[in-house]
Order: structure tokens, then C-alpha cells, then sequence
């Protein structure tokens, strides 16, 4: 039985409560009968089935729902298949090509023929760079490589755990890529003063606004932004074991 991340949040989350009750049951349905790459073969008759009498659907709504402000749903094959756009982003997050089972996804997704600008936002690309993107996935049907990404001097999940606050993760490794070196390094050198600033999550800004604004530059009022040679504290000490993983130590 394949086993699957799920969102303890999700039903706080406006889109989620503005679906009516079986719309509701019907978004976790797909996210439990869609394969690994989020494509889900089309069967109402079935999903009503196990959705119960009591909670009728139909495709029409389901559309209209899902895709109202913004295009969750993507019909592929001629409309017998759905791709379910944020179950990849939830799942994987932005799709890596050295990644084996990112890969994977990726081989899926083109064997589907899902447009290449779809695929391209999926690895994290700007819509400005959709264009080029297209480009070089071309260069690389036809034989001609490509250089490789850049490994990260730090991996998102030291920042994604240590923030303890998961919002918008597909946004925020997007960002986190395209952040430099020094400016990952200064993030996660200071990221623990602005933790133990807003200990109250609901306090604490989204993650994404965080990264955009490069918000670890700006004075912590009513914090500390050094130790004064008091004893570490748990995130700090949880940001050297992760340093310290990172590096194979």
C-alpha cells in the first residue's frame, strides 16, 4: 500500500473551506486515487461509489469548483485523464531531474504529453522563463545535454524545518533556489533570532513573504539578534546538527 505525505492544515485553508461537503470529500479522494505523478483516470461512477449516494458529484462542478481562482486541474488525454497540479507541489514540492523518483514524475508527466510550460512551472521556473525552459527540454530531446543545477550550499529543508511554519512549500523552494549562496548562509545564520521573536506562528510571516523580502536583513525589535554568551538554544542547535548533516559530518 503506497503511503503519502497529507496536509494536517488543509482544511483551514480558504479554498478548501469554500468547497461545498462532497467537493470537499471528492479533492481527497483525487488526492488518494491519483497515481505517484497526480494524474487520476477519470471515473465518476466509480468515485461516487465510494464517495456515497449521500454526496453526489458530477464532473461539470468539479471543474468549475477546483479551477476557480487558479487552475488546479489540468484535463490530459482528451479529458480521460486529470492531472492534479498541487498534489505534485505538496508531495515533491519543485521536481529535480536527479532526483530518482522526481524523475520519475517527470517521465510521466511528458510520457502524458502535459504541456512543456506546465512542466517547466512544476520545476520551478518563473513564467518568464517558461519560454527558455521549453528550449532547453528540446536541446535535450534532441541529444544535446545541458548543464546540470547547481548544487545548494543548503538544503530548503534546513530552512523549511527550521521556519516551522509550512505554507506555500512549492513557492518557497522556488525562491530558496534562486536565492545566492551568501544570502542562504546569512538567512539561516539569523533565522533563529526572528523564531524566537514570534514564537506565536500565527505572528510569524508566511515563509515565501520571509524569502521574497529578504526579511532576515531587517532589525529584530524586542529580540536579540546575538547569544551575549548565553547557552544555545534548541533552533541553534538544531541548525548546527543540520549544518553538519549537509556536510557529511
Amino acid at each position: 500500500m503506497a503511503k503519502r505525505f497529507t496536509d494536517t492544515n488543509k482544511y483551514k485553508k480558504p479554498f478548501i473551506r469554500g468547497l461545498q461537503g462532497p467537493y470537499k470529500l471528492l479533492w481527497d479522494y483525487l488526492y488518494h486515487d491519483c497515481d505517484h505523478a497526480g494524474i487520476w483516470i477519470v471515473d465518476f461512477a466509480i468515485a461516487q461509489v465510494y464517495l456515497g449516494a449521500d454526496m453526489p458529484v458530477n464532473r461539470q462542478d468539479a471543474i468549475r469548483f477546483f479551477n476557480e481562482d487558479e487552475e488546479r486541474i489540468v484535463e490530459i488525454d482528451g479529458g480521460k485523464k486529470w492531472l492534479i497540479v498541487p498534489f505534485i507541489h505538496f508531495q515533491y514540492g519543485i521536481l529535480d531531474p536527479r532526483n530518482r523518483v522526481h524523475n520519475s514524475v517527470l517521465i510521466e508527466l511528458q510520457k502524458q504529453k502535459v504541456h512543456k510550460g506546465l512542466i517547466s512551472s512544476l520545476q520551478g521556473a518563473k513564467d518568464k522563463d517558461i519560454d527558455k525552459d521549453k528550449d532547453k527540454d528540446k536541446e535535450l530531446e534532441g541529444g544535446a545535454g545541458g548543464n546540470k543545477p547547481a548544487e545548494l550550499n543548503i538544503a530548503f529543508e534546513v530552512f523549511w524545518d527550521l521556519y516551522d511554519k509550512k505554507v506555500d512549500r512549492g513557492k518557497c523552494e522556488a525562491k530558496w533556489t534562486r536565492l545566492t549562496d551568501k544570502e542562504r548562509t546569512e538567512c539561516i545564520q539569523r533565522l533563529p533570532d526572528y523564531i524566537r521573536s514570534t514564537p506565536e506562528k500565527s505572528f510569524r510571516r508566511d515563509p515565501e513573504t520571509y524569502l521574497n523580502n529578504k526579511s532576515w536583513e531587517n532589525e529584530i525589535i524586542n529580540g536579540k539578534s546575538v547569544n551575549g554568551g548565553k547557552p544555545k538554544t534548541r533552533l541553534q542547535m538544531i541548525y548546527e546538527q543540520k549544518m553538519a548533516e549537509e556536510e557529511g559530518l
